[in-house]
């Protein structure tokens, strides 16, 4: 059985009476993990909590199109919670080092909101907080995607523009190159001063 000091050391648990804390290690389940260990898959039923002791982590996995990479570290409490609506584990969840987690059933989660009530506040919070990061990354990606699609609106309105100008500064050129033409042959004729100044000021 995991040491009360460990848990005391997890935020979440900081300060607990030492009965609740007591009576969660006796219903949580300790797991060893070796690096590339999973301890839950994307689309596993979520039925567990977990609270990361000791080790690295990583929870990677497509959402919304995209790929997501978490990295729980010790401290953190992952997995489903109190009062979620989760109903699958959205991620793929493995250790990147040793590691050392404690898994606590779902199921015990009607008794432990009766035992350990202050605990049970502090991981609401920690499902607010998690809702709240989850939606700005979900507003963060949407914003991107409106700015894609006004990027490409705008490459197709300036699209013809660009192609009129460019094509004008190709005739301005060609325009330009005959002026110059026309000068040096007129330069090797015999002008007034007046009429060489004139040239002069047509090609400026």
């Amino acid at each position: 059985m995991v040491e009360r000091s460990e848990l005391l050391r997890v935020p979440a648990f900081a300060d607990l009476p030492e009965d609740q804390i007591d009576w969660f290690r006796g219903h949580a389940e300790e797991l060893h993990l070796k690096p590339g260990d999973t301890y839950f898959r994307q689309g596993d039923p979520a039925d567990a909590m977990f609270v990361i002791l000791e080790g690295q982590l990583q929870a990677r996995g497509e959402l919304g199109g995209e790929t997501v990479v978490l990295s729980p570290k010790p401290g953190d409490v992952t997995g489903v919670l109190p009062f979620s609506r989760m109903k699958q584990f959205p991620l793929d969840a493995r250790a990147t080092t040793d590691a050392k987690i404690l898994r606590f059933p779902s199921s015990l989660f009607p008794e432990l909101v009766q035992k350990m009530p202050e605990l049970t506040k502090r991981l609401v919070g920690l499902m607010s907080d998690r809702i709240r990061e989850t939606t700005r990354m979900e507003q963060q990606r949407d914003r991107l995607a409106s700015m894609g699609k006004l990027s490409a609106g705008l490459a197709h309105e300036l699209n013809n523009p660009a192609s009129a100008a460019k094509r004008a500064a190709a005739q301005l050129r060609e325009v330009l190159k005959k002026i110059r033409d026309a000068s040096h042959e007129l330069g090797r004729r015999e002008l007034t001063a007046a009429q060489k100044s004139e040239i002069e000021k047509m090609e400026d």
